[in-house]
Parts: C-alpha cells; sequence; structure tokens
C-alpha cells in the first residue's frame, strides 16, 4: 500500500464525526433486521413475499379501494393542481409544446420497441418487457451479483473486463424511460402505452430480490428509482391497465425503497450529491405519499438532512462545492421539485437554504448565456434527477425559468423569452402562469427601468471570475480542487479558462468521458493537461489515487477583481509542493485577453501550456507562434509567447499520448483539437499569450506594464 493511501486515510480519519459511527451501527442494525427476516422466510424479499415484510415491518400498504383501481396513500390530493395526472396539464403542454410533444411520443415508441436511449445519444437495445443487458461481457461480470447481498457486491472496474461500466445497468435501472411512456398514455390515450409500463414494471418487481443484487448497492440510485416509479403512478393512475393488484404491489416495493433509503442513507461516507440527492428523493416520495405511516418521519429527516448538509455543499456564493456544473444541475433538479411539492420553499426550507439555491441559479446565470450555454467544469455523468430527456444536457434555462416562479424571483428568468418544456414538467400549469405573468410585467417596463445583465461577475468563495462583452465571454477558475477529503468530482484545473465567442464554446473543458473506463483514460480527463492552464514537468497539479480520489491537493488564492473604463484585470495563485503559478488575464473589452503566467520552480522545469478547442473549430498557423481559430468564420487569434528555444504543437485525436480529445456526454468521446506550447525554464519565468479578434492587435507595451506592476 502506498504513502497517498495512508496520507487520504489520514484526512478521511480526521474528517470523521460522531454521527459517522453512529450511522455504521444503526446501518449494520437495519442489515441484521432485514437478514432475520430473509433467514426466516426462507430467501429474499420478492414480490411473493413483500406483502408479508410490510406486515412484519409496520403495516400493511394494500389498496384499500379497488373498485377504482387507486391506491389508498391519498395520491390524488397531496398533488399540486395542474400536474401529471391533469388532463388540462397535458392538453396544455400538447398546444405549447408541439416539437417536444413529437419527440416524447417518439421516444415513447422507441421504447416499446425496445430501444431506449441513455445520454441522449447512447441506444441500449433490450427485450421490453425485460431489461437484462445484452452485451455478453456485462453479462459475465455481473454473474452472481443477483444472488449476493448488495453490500458485497464490488461494482467497481473489472480487472477482466475494464470496458465494462456499472453506470449504463444504473442509468437503465433508474427506469426515467417510464415516463416518456406515461406521456405518451397522457397525450394519446393509447392504453399500449400504459400496457407496456405495467409489463415492465411488472418483470421488473419480479426480478427484485432484496436485498440482494446490484440494484440496491447504490442508495442514489434506489432513491431515483424510486422517483421514477412514482412519477409513472402519478400519470398512469386511472389507467385500466393499472388495475388494484397490480398497485398494492407497486406501493409495497414503494414502501421497501424508501424505507433502504431512509435506513442506507449515505451518512457515514464523505459529503456529496449522493447524500443530497437520496435525502431529497426520500423528502419528495413522503410528500407525494403521504399515507405510509413513517411518511411524516420520512419527511422530517429528510428535510433535517438537506438542511444540515446544503451549507457546505452550495457555498455561499452559489458555487457547487465538489467543483462541478453537473452536480450542481444534479442538486437542483432534487431540490427544486421539493418546492414544488410543498407549494412555496418557506414551507420546506430555511432561509438559509432557500438564499443558498437563489445564489446557485444567479450562479448558472453568470456562468452561461441565460443556462443555455453552460460549460463543463469538473466531473459529470451527464444522468438526471427528472429524466425528461427533452432538452441538451448542458442547457440549464430551463432551471433558471423553474426556479424563477418556485422562489419567486422574476430576475432569474430575464431574457428567457418562453417558458421551457422541461420547466413546465416539473411545475405545471401555476409555473406556467407564473412565468408568463412575469414576462407581461417585464414588458410594461420601459426600457430605462429594465435590469440590464452584468458584464463582470466574481464569486470569491466558489473562485470564479466571468467576463463579458458583446463579442468574448470568458470564465477564469480561480477555486478549489474539491470537497474534502476526497476532492471527488473535482479537475485538476486550477487557473483555468474558458472561452465562448458570441456565445458559441470555442475553448473548453475536455469533459468526464467515463468513470469505470480503463484508468488511465479515466485520470487523463481529470488531470491538469486536459484543462487550459500550465503543466510544470508533466506532472498535474494535483496526483490521482483512484477512480475518484485525489492523492493530493494544492491551494490556490483568489484575487478581486480591477475594473476600468475599457478592460478588467484577474488574477489568481496556485501553490503546489514543487512549484508556484500566478496568472493575471487582461480582458481588453471588445479586443481580447491577454493572460500573464508567472512560474516559479526550484532550478530547472519544463513548462506545458494548454489551449483545449471545441470539436466544431479548427486551428491553423498562421505565422510563428500564431494561430487562428475558426469555423465557417474566423473567430480568433492565439499568440503563444515569442521565446526562443520554445516549440508548438496542435494535437488532435492522438492516443499515444492520448490528447485532443472532447466528452460532451457520458461515454461519448470526439476528436478536437488541442494547442500545446512548451519552453524549459530555470527558477522564474514569465510567459504571455494572447488571444485577440481577428484583425485587431491589442497594445501590447501598455497593458503588460499594467499587468508586471501587479
Amino acid at each position: 500500500m502506498n504513502l497517498n493511501v495512508w496520507k487520504y486515510r489520514y484526512r478521511r480519519l480526521r474528517s470523521l464525526t460522531p454521527d459517522d459511527f453512529t450511522r455504521r451501527l444503526e446501518i449494520r442494525s437495519w442489515r441484521r433486521k432485514i437478514l432475520d427476516f430473509v433467514n426466516s422466510h426462507s430467501g429474499p424479499i420478492t414480490s411473493s413475499s413483500i406483502h408479508a415484510w410490510c406486515d412484519h415491518y409496520g403495516s400493511s400498504t394494500h389498496v384499500a379501494n379497488p373498485e377504482v383501481g387507486q391506491s389508498n396513500l391519498g395520491l390524488i390530493g397531496t398533488l399540486p393542481k395542474g400536474f401529471l395526472n391533469d388532463p388540462d396539464f397535458w392538453k396544455t403542454f400538447q398546444r405549447s409544446y408541439s416539437s417536444e410533444t413529437d419527440h416524447l411520443l417518439s421516444l415513447a415508441e422507441d421504447t416499446i420497441d425496445g430501444r431506449i436511449e441513455l445520454f441522449g445519444w447512447k441506444e441500449v437495445p433490450v427485450s421490453v418487457p425485460a431489461l437484462e443487458p445484452q452485451d455478453a461481457e456485462a453479462l459475465e461480470v455481473v454473474k452472481g451479483w443477483d444472488s449476493t447481498n448488495h453490500w458485497d457486491i464490488n461494482f467497481f472496474q473489472s480487472k477482466a473486463r475494464p470496458d465494462f461500466d456499472v453506470k449504463w445497468l444504473w442509468e437503465l435501472q433508474r427506469l426515467q424511460f417510464l415516463l416518456w411512456l406515461g406521456a405518451a398514455w397522457r397525450l394519446t390515450e393509447d392504453n399500449r402505452f400504459a400496457s407496456v409500463a405495467r409489463e415492465i414494471l411488472d418483470w421488473w418487481f419480479n426480478q427484485l430480490r432484496y436485498p440482494w443484487g446490484v440494484e440496491w448497492s447504490s442508495n442514489l440510485e434506489v432513491g431515483l428509482r424510486l422517483l421514477s416509479i412514482s412519477r409513472c403512478h402519478i400519470m398512469f393512475m386511472n389507467s385500466p391497465m393499472w388495475d388494484s393488484t397490480f398497485i398494492s404491489t407497486l406501493t409495497a416495493w414503494n414502501r421497501l425503497h424508501a424505507t433502504h433509503l431512509r435506513e442506507e442513507i449515505t451518512l457515514h461516507y464523505t459529503l456529496g450529491n449522493h447524500q443530497l440527492g437520496e435525502a431529497s428523493a426520500l423528502v419528495l416520495f413522503a410528500l407525494i405519499y403521504p399515507g405510509y405511516e413513517e411518511s411524516i418521519l420520512w419527511k422530517a429527516f429528510g428535510l433535517k438532512t438537506i438542511e444540515k448538509i446544503l451549507p457546505d455543499l452550495i457555498l455561499s456564493d452559489g458555487v457547487y462545492a465538489e467543483q462541478s456544473t453537473s452536480y450542481l444541475k444534479f442538486a437542483l433538479e432534487f431540490l427544486l421539485p421539493i418546492v414544488f411539492a410543498s407549494g412555496t420553499a418557506s414551507q420546506c426550507f430555511s432561509d438559509v437554504v432557500t438564499g443558498r439555491l437563489k445564489s446557485s441559479l444567479e450562479f448558472i446565470m453568470a456562468l452561461s448565456d441565460r443556462g443555455k450555454t453552460t460549460p463543463m467544469i469538473g466531473d459529470s455523468d451527464s444522468g438526471s434527477a427528472i429524466g425528461w430527456g427533452l432538452e441538451n444536457y448542458w442547457d440549464f434555462s430551463w432551471l433558471l425559468a423553474a426556479g424563477s416562479t418556485l422562489l419567486n424571483t422574476p430576475s432569474l428568468a430575464e431574457g428567457i423569452e418562453k417558458y421551457p418544456a422541461e420547466a413546465f414538467l416539473n411545475t405545471g400549469l401555476e409555473g406556467l402562469e407564473k412565468f408568463n405573468s412575469f414576462r407581461t410585467a417585464q414588458s410594461g417596463r420601459s426600457v430605462a427601468t429594465k435590469a440590464r445583465r452584468s458584464n463582470y461577475w466574481g464569486f470569491p468563495v466558489g473562485g470564479y471570475h466571468f467576463s463579458r462583452d458583446s463579442y468574448f465571454q470568458m470564465v477564469f477558475d480561480s477555486g478549489p480542487l474539491g470537497m474534502y477529503p476526497g476532492f471527488g468530482h473535482g479537475h485538476a484545473d486550477a487557473l483555468s479558462v474558458w472561452l465562448n465567442i458570441e456565445n458559441k464554446p470555442i475553448i473548453v473543458d475536455s469533459g468526464t468521458m467515463r468513470y469505470n473506463a480503463q484508468f488511465d483514460v479515466r485520470s487523463f480527463f481529470r488531470q491538469t493537461s486536459s484543462h487550459n492552464t500550465l503543466v510544470i514537468n508533466r506532472t498535474g497539479q494535483a496526483e490521482v489515487l483512484d477512480t475518484f480520489k485525489w492523492a493530493s491537493d494544492y491551494r490556490v488564492d483568489w484575487s478581486d477583481a480591477i475594473e476600468m473604463t475599457n478592460f478588467r484585470v484577474f488574477s489568481g495563485l496556485l501553490v503546489t509542493n514543487s512549484y508556484i503559478h500566478k496568472r493575471i488575464i487582461l480582458h481588453s473589452l471588445e479586443k481580447g485577453f491577454i493572460i500573464c503566467d508567472r512560474v516559479s520552480v526550484h532550478g530547472d522545469a519544463l513548462v506545458e501550456s494548454y489551449f483545449h478547442l471545441h470539436p466544431e473549430v479548427r486551428i491553423d498557423c498562421i505565422g510563428r507562434n500564431k494561430f487562428l481559430v475558426s469555423d465557417e468564420n474566423d473567430l480568433c487569434e492565439v499568440i503563444l509567447p515569442q521565446i526562443e528555444g520554445t516549440s508548438c504543437q496542435v494535437v488532435r485525436g492522438s492516443k499515444d499520448p492520448m490528447q485532443g480529445w472532447y466528452s460532451e456526454s457520458y461515454g461519448l468521446v470526439a476528436p478536437s483539437y488541442c494547442l500545446k506550447f512548451s519552453i524549459n525554464i530555470s527558477n522564474t519565468r514569465e510567459l504571455v499569450t494572447i488571444i485577440q479578434r481577428p484583425g485587431i492587435s491589442l497594445d501590447q507595451a501598455e497593458d503588460l506594464h499594467l499587468l508586471r506592476t501587479m
């Protein structure tokens, strides 16, 4: 065992609290109870014994009113008006969102035919209603899992099958494609969709062997599946295909899912999106189904958990502490529906939590063009807590629109012309009406009184500067690696820049690819060389420990911006065990950027600078260390340091060494251009890079004099 493992264990030990030990004891006690029941009933809990377990655990969840085929859990009375069970909701959807209606119907038809699409691109062939993997290698890896207690399954990368990724299984087991069938039945009243949805769930319930199987090995996946089944029930509750016997089984399995979440909630591991998602799923389920005996306790426990952990997960300036835009989206997809189901934020959350929600949405506003062009920062698994899948994954505008109505903050939706379909599907008729009232109020204001979007935002706690003019939009990262002690979903990207031109991504993050791919591939996308910053002596800013943990950390100091009439200046300082890197960026408004890098090392060092480009743009050399970035138009010029002894290289889709790849969606990778600059230095050196509009020459002498005084 290497020293880095012990270093992590020491950090983990320092972060332990008495609650960690208490939770472990509670989980062991729960598992003993389950095993006692399993042993006394000669096998795991199945559909044939699920009601016996319910009776053993507490009270029955049988349907009280079989004539109308509805559960006795008060489902209709607890749902907000104008939502998924309301015919007017679907009439409005069909009238207002014709293209999205066609898309949903197409997805539902594909599901019936056994073609289920994950992440908006990966088509998974299954035999409906069965959902078993068809891949022979996957079947070999999972062999035996269905007869093993979930806590004994090692679902991480298989050495024998390094390409196998349990994520494909889990994503399918979220059952989010059932939403497409529910929407299609509501839109068409075609009973094929209700029948297939029931057949799939019948098959699924008949395969469950609690506590055996990987289905239970991730509590977050249990919560996501519980929400999918619940939303599906909301849409199909009036279907003649869903009789009282089937609903009785469904509600019993739902209860086991919720009980598992409460008893196994991942509070004894390092803080992250899992605990938040699990607690949120428990609250949402309790709000939808108040008829379970434990619902009041589930809701109270879940809300208490959220109140405890959210201030650490969403920082005071709205940045997500895991340093990931994808997981910020994931968190908001869990939290905003709680506000909707509760009626108002004040009825479910404290002022602190509500304030963090607003701050996080304001962060998204600053980071993107009204949420539509959100950059990839940190890890992303392309997963969704909702699962409708109608928008581009990196389009966060529906969160801003929904947040504006749920938090009664019209400014969050400033500039969004139409209520996005995803927002409507999560806030119903009331959300649409409120958004339209905001739009009416905005249109009645004079131009002079309309709120103007700022062109600079600083987020000092999370560590980001955002600067824009009419042509450029730049993000500068002066933030930490991630969350202590493992820094799991963070990337080693300190002092990176992201650049959009006229809201099109140009200089980008390379992405994530996959979590359980080959270890060297996973490490490549996380490491410093896959980001737009400097690498010293071919060593990243932090050392990878395993698939999610980092062996070491670094320190980044954030500095306040300097704003003048025609320019802004930003700076950040990175301190590692082996070097110091200070990056100063001058944004000359409407012209471009001067990037000044000062590197201090002991002795000699190789310094490499990287710029990763979006696959839809290309780069060509137009002079010594001078390059033109273009698509159908010339976009910008990149002028690398004009110093003797430098070398420049453009790489695209290289496998050995791996470089020049872009992964916008989980598991999907495309070749892209990477511009690499190298120079050998001694002790201290200053490097200047210029990014400017074509045909414009920045006044370097004056600007560099300013930078050198900082």
